[in-house]
């Protein structure tokens, strides 16, 4: 082995072992003279500095040249203040090669020194398998090996099938210690997809594609913008580059990957961060005068780069997604998409809150894990149209309606995909009941009433007039969106109602023949039944009962729902 072949096997280890959504790792060529930083990790606020040595016969007391030639890299490293420095050699120490380093580090009481070995190499190559197979076997050999099973009969059926794709991905994950292949036959069609094992891969084994300006004709039009943003900026927007264009692009990267020649088409898939690396970001919106009137939760759930800048996407509670684009000469473009159903209502309001805040405000100031990352100005507030403040406003009332009522009734959902007339204003007439108010019902015809047989004093007086005052008070359970809400106790009222029949239904009661008959009452003046709820309701005993409008667009009270 030799020290460049040394250098890439660590830089490769260090690429896996340091891959968190902080960590940044940079190898130096020390051709022009590295500053004793062989390869750099930065995390977050924290820098490690790994000095690599491949001095196969140790550093003892004995070899002057190589302890000259670490102390020496050891001092130029101090001058860039790392927390950490550790030695990486081939073999393992000895204790006087310990206190060497140890001793290096005596004057420099706020840094760690290390040495990293022959036995903890070996280890953490041995939990990266691919990495073992690519810097220790024969990759043609074993390629070769494999090839000749594929051609052979499959006796074994799918068994032996199973098998021998698993050696074949073995096979293909050694390739290359940065990049995997990931490979799927679909009929006729051959479809490598070719993955990042770390997120310094592009770093440590850059990939380019390079498409020229006439590659894109006027038949491709809509790929001019979408090539731009996701080779210029990273983003994550579906490339699919057809093959009369791929025809005409080139590329660079390791040896193994020139493309096949034919129908070849390009598929670029962003891939977004793990769940555990995802970091928090805060979006803090800037009135024209300076003050901070609102900052909302989110965060950073990818990450992109490209030749004309860098890309930034921030995700909130699945209801709102915003794209930065920050270019190389620092200009600014933000892009948000907003989803309202399928949501928690109080996650919606705040969502709503978020778009009016980007509309309104004359800047954002955005933060990444509690550190400032920039601001994103603009010349003048942006405007909504009459139908999209129309549209916010409803939802905004649905939301909000649906936030009070699911409170009182203890029974939590999602904002329905589909609402129904009835189920609005119902939805409605709940919160206002829970508010304090006297409400109208929606309009029914009749209400039905089974008798048990049994009659008194007032109900028959109600059967012997013809219209009569009628208050009733129940525990009811309204149904929305196919879901039982357990209102609690409900008054109901009308001055004037009828019952039909009234005069048959007193005589059969009288008689004792009323048990299980129906009785019907509808309202004498075709106005809607009123509902309070007693214990909530904000007036005095002695107030007159004033109804309240439902208050919806278009739907101010029962005489706009009898109108539909």
């Amino acid at each position: 082995m030799t020290q460049p072949e040394f250098d890439r096997r660590v830089e490769a280890l260090l690429c896996r072992l340091y891959d968190g959504p902080d960590d940044e790792v940079r190898a130096y060529d020390g051709r022009g003279g590295d500053g004793g930083r062989d390869v750099v990790v930065r995390q977050g606020q924290r820098l490690r500095i790994f000095q690599l040595k491949y001095f196969r016969d140790g550093f003892g007391s004995e070899r002057r040249t190589q302890r000259r030639q670490i102390t020496k890299s050891f001092r130029e490293a101090m001058t860039h203040q790392p927390d950490e420095w550790t030695l990486v050699i081939p073999t393992n120490p000895t204790p006087g090669e310990e206190q060497f380093v140890r001793d290096l580090g005596a004057d420099h009481q706020g840094v760690k020194t290390r040495i990293l070995g022959r036995a903890e190499l070996d280890n953490w190559f041995a939990r990266h398998g691919d990495l073992l197979a690519y810097f220790t076997r024969d990759q043609l050999l074993e390629a070769a090996s494999v090839f000749q099973q594929e051609t052979a009969i499959l006796a074994g059926g799918l068994v032996d099938l199973t098998a021998r794709n698993r050696a074949l991905a073995h096979v293909a994950d050694t390739l290359d210690p940065h990049w995997a292949v990931r490979t799927v036959i679909n009929g006729d069609g051959v479809i490598h997809r070719i993955e990042a094992k770390h997120p310094n891969a592009h770093a440590f084994s850059p990939i380019t594609l390079t498409i020229g300006a006439d590659a894109i004709g006027p038949e491709h039009a809509d790929l001019r913008p979408v090539v731009r943003r996701v080779l210029g900026f990273g983003t994550a927007d579906r490339l699919v580059l057809p093959p009369e264009v791929t025809r005409r692009l080139t590329h660079t990267g390791p040896s193994w990957l020139p493309a096949p020649g034919g129908y070849l088409e390009i598929e670029a898939v962003a891939a977004e961060l793990p769940a555990d690396h995802e970091v928090a970001a805060r979006l803090t919106a800037i009135a024209a005068d300076g003050r901070r009137t609102a900052s909302f939760q989110g965060m950073v759930s990818r990450v992109g780069r490209g030749h004309l800048g860098s890309s930034l996407t921030l995700r909130f509670d699945n209801t709102a997604v915003i794209e930065m684009l920050v270019g190389n000469d620092h200009q600014t473009r933000m892009d948000g998409n907003f989803r309202f159903s399928r949501a928690m209502p109080a996650t919606v309001l705040q969502t709503i809150a978020m778009y009016r805040s980007l509309q309104d405000s004359a800047s954002m100031e955005f933060e990444i894990d509690g550190e400032q990352a920039g601001t994103f100005h603009r010349d003048a507030p942006s405007a909504a149209d009459d139908e999209q403040r129309r549209l916010l406003a409803i939802t905004e009332l649905l939301a909000d309606d649906l936030s009070v009522v699911q409170r009182h009734c203890q029974t939590y959902f999602h904002i329905p995909d589909e609402i129904s007339v009835d189920d609005r204003i119902d939805l409605r007439i709940a919160r206002l009941l829970i508010e304090g108010h006297c409400v109208a019902r929606r309009p029914t015809e009749a209400w039905s009433v089974t008798l048990n047989g049994t009659i008194n004093d007032t109900l028959r007086d109600m059967l012997s007039r013809e219209t009569s005052t009628m208050r009733l008070t129940a525990d009811i359970s309204m149904e929305i969106f196919g879901l039982h809400l357990e209102m609690g106790s409900i008054a109901y009222f009308h001055p004037r109602i009828e019952i039909a029949d009234r005069l048959d239904l007193l005589a059969e009661l009288e008689a004792g023949r009323g048990d299980g008959a129906i009785m019907k009452i509808r309202p004498a003046n075709g106005e809607s039944f009123r509902a309070y709820i007693p214990g909530l309701w904000t007036g005095r005993e002695d107030e007159p009962l004033e109804v309240t409008s439902w208050g919806l667009p278009g739907l101010d009270g029962p005489q706009d729902r009898r109108s539909r």
